[in-house]
């Protein structure tokens, strides 16, 4: 006689019950990490823009610019992408004489990413011209945030700091 080899049906039953209920279960907490680390890339997205603008106008000894290009002038839409050029004439309009660094891309076009000021601009020595302030990002009931000093140093904040991204 040969002994049969497999799963039972119940066997079977009893393995896809219980599966179903690990996924129920897991799947909630799964989409909460994915959307946590999106919010955190895209902080460390606006951080790197920065850094690498900073490091540049030391390295050029010149005057770097950050923020979105409209039409090779900057403008508030931030959420089009962070561009970095070299502003010699620190006018914040990328002129054809000027460098452009770094071509940002854009983010999520149904979030928020706020920031007080059309544009930011590193000095040679590393500092900004503007007041140290917040890159505010939100999306639906999240928020993260990036602050820069006065220094030019940048770091990742809490979206807790602030309520919103108007």
């Amino acid at each position: 006689m040969h002994s049969m080899r497999g799963f039972t049906l119940l066997e079977f039953i009893v393995v896809l019950t219980i599966s179903m209920l690990l996924i129920t279960i897991a799947i909630p907490g799964f989409q909460q990490l994915i959307f946590n680390n999106r919010l955190t890339s895209v902080a460390s997205r606006i951080q790197n823009s920065l850094l690498f603008a900073r490091n540049q106008s030391v390295n050029y000894l010149n005057y770097v610019t950050v923020c979105p290009l409209e039409n090779n002038i900057c403008s508030n839409n931030w959420i089009k992408g962070i561009d970095v050029f070299l502003d010699s004439n620190k006018n914040g309009h990328f002129n054809n004489t000027e460098v452009l660094l770094k071509k940002g891309e854009p983010f999520n076009s149904n979030d928020k990413l706020a920031f007080p000021a059309n544009r930011i601009t590193f000095t040679p020595d590393g500092q900004i011209t503007n007041n140290a302030t917040t890159f505010r990002y939100c999306t639906n009931d999240k928020r993260i945030g990036v602050s820069i000093a006065f220094s030019g140093r940048t770091k990742i904040i809490s979206g807790d700091t602030f309520t919103n991204c108007d």
